[in-house]
This record gives structure tokens, C-alpha cells and sequence, in this order.
């Protein structure tokens, strides 16, 4: 987070993808935090596990958040990740990484990073010398920040609660922590729902309009500047916002 300019409002990390709810200062800067942290995340994989084939399967997809009440119901959805799918019955008990604690309970986000970097330009060195520790605090959503510490974790557990009410888990069963613990971490399900990501997410109507019709402005507007440069008018100005293309080559 030192190094981007990014804002990091709530996170789960599942066996096979995760969830961030932040805030961007642009589509640039998102990409390039995103390109790091998937980056980083396959090659650690990889040597711990020994996985020299492609991690991800598809690139990550981002979606606005355009209301308050959106932004809260992004943060339920994040809550409700590992129950939803029948893993655990609490999103406490989830072994994995999870916000719910922090965001409740206080408890702090914990983790190491370890300079790749560092090691590789002094091989004589040893993993633990390049090891840090850190601790990562998440940021309020926005609308958020002036609540107190209490309020805070109050509305976080009503969310909680309220998503565990309507996901009905006193009657359901469950596979438990120690199960989820003893799966293979390479192996994959027979068959996964992969439904489209929705552009955006908001309570209003009006909004949502609104912004397909912003973003298809802005689609167009992108298509054309490319056309230009395509034919090489390199005079010539993308949408704002955009990120235009860094390299072009001729044969």
C-alpha cells in the first residue's frame, strides 16, 4: 500500500480468488497495484508449491461502485465470502485471509514480505535477512470515516449479521474449517459458475443508465483515438481517464 495510491476498504483471499473493495486514484495506478499483486501472488505460489504453469486463469476484473448503500453492500458481500459457499459457518472461522476479524474485532492484519528483489542482487544473504513484517490497516469507505472505532465495528457486525440471516445458516451444513484445511490446493472443481461481472453497482436506477451511457461514450472515444493511431496520427488525445498504448510497432 506505500506504494501505490490505493485505499484498501476490505479483502478475502478464498482458495481459488479473492475479493478487494478500494479506492483508486485512477484506472492506471489500479492497474499497476493489480499487476503486482496477482504477479507477486503466482510467483510465491510457484515456489512454494512448485507451479510452473499459468496461475490465474483470467485477468481481474474491476467494477464502480457508484452509492453509499452499493458500497455497503460490497462490503456485505465481502463478509459473507466462505459462508455463502458452504465452507464455514462464520466468516471468523475462515483459516484464510479475511477481513471480517479486523473489521469486528480489532484484530490486526498480519503478513510478511519478503524482497525477491534483494535476495537476487545479494545471493550470499539469507531469506529471513530480506523478511519484514508488517501489519496492514484497512481504510474506511469513504462515507465511513467520521464514524467512531465502535460505531464502526457495530455497523460491520449489523452487516454481518444480517447476511447471515438471509443465507438461513442455522439450517445448513457445513464443511468446517480442519476440511477446508486438509484439501488439496491443486485440486479443482468438476465445474465452476463463472457469470459475467456487472459493469458497476448502485441502488439507483438513474445511476446505472447513466454510467453504461458515460462508458459507451467513453468506449467510442477510445476506439477512435486507436483508429488514428493506427494509421499514424500520433497527434492526438485518448479520453481522460484511459490508459493509451505505451509501445507501438511496425513491421
Amino acid at each position: 500500500m506505500k506504494r501505490f495510491d490505493i485505499k484498501l476498504h476490505s479483502l478475502c483471499f478464498m482458495s481459488n480468488h479473492y475479493h478487494l473493495l478500494l479506492s483508486s486514484k485512477n484506472a492506471q495506478v489500479l492497474a499497476q497495484f493489480m499487476q503486482f499483486i496477482n504477479g507477486n501472488i503466482a510467483r510465491e505460489i510457484g515456489r512454494l508449491h512448485g507451479w510452473r504453469e499459468k496461475f490465474w486463469s483470467r485477468r481481474y476484473v474491476a467494477s464502480i461502485v457508484l452509492d453509499e448503500h452499493a458500497a455497503e453492500e460490497r462490503m456485505q458481500y465481502i463478509l459473507a465470502n466462505s459462508v455463502k459457499e458452504g465452507l464455514v459457518r462464520h466468516p471468523r472461522y475462515w483459516p484464510g485471509v479475511h477481513s471480517y476479524r479486523h473489521l469486528v474485532e480489532g484484530t490486526p492484519l498480519h503478513g510478511i514480505w519478503i524482497n525477491r528483489t534483494a535476495l537476487h542482487l545479494n545471493p550470499h544473504l539469507k531469506e529471513h535477512e530480506v523478511t519484514e513484517h508488517l501489519s496492514l490497516k484497512l481504510e474506511r469507505i469513504p462515507h465511513l470515516a467520521d464514524f467512531s472505532e465502535h460505531k464502526h465495528r457495530e455497523l460491520m457486525k449489523a452487516l454481518t449479521a444480517k447476511m447471515l440471516e438471509s443465507l438461513e445458516v442455522t439450517d445448513k451444513q457445513f464443511l468446517g474449517q480442519k476440511k477446508v484445511l486438509n484439501q488439496n490446493p491443486t485440486d479443482a472443481p468438476s465445474k465452476t459458475s463463472k457469470s459475467p461481472a456487472p459493469l458497476c453497482h448502485t441502488s439507483s436506477a438513474k445511476l446505472r443508465s447513466q454510467f453504461r451511457q458515460q462508458f459507451n461514450d467513453f468506449v467510442d472515444a477510445y476506439k477512435q483515438a486507436y483508429e488514428k493511431l493506427a494509421k499514424g496520427l500520433f497527434q492526438l488525445d485518448f479520453p481522460e481517464g484511459s490508459i493509451p498504448p505505451t509501445a507501438w510497432a511496425t513491421v
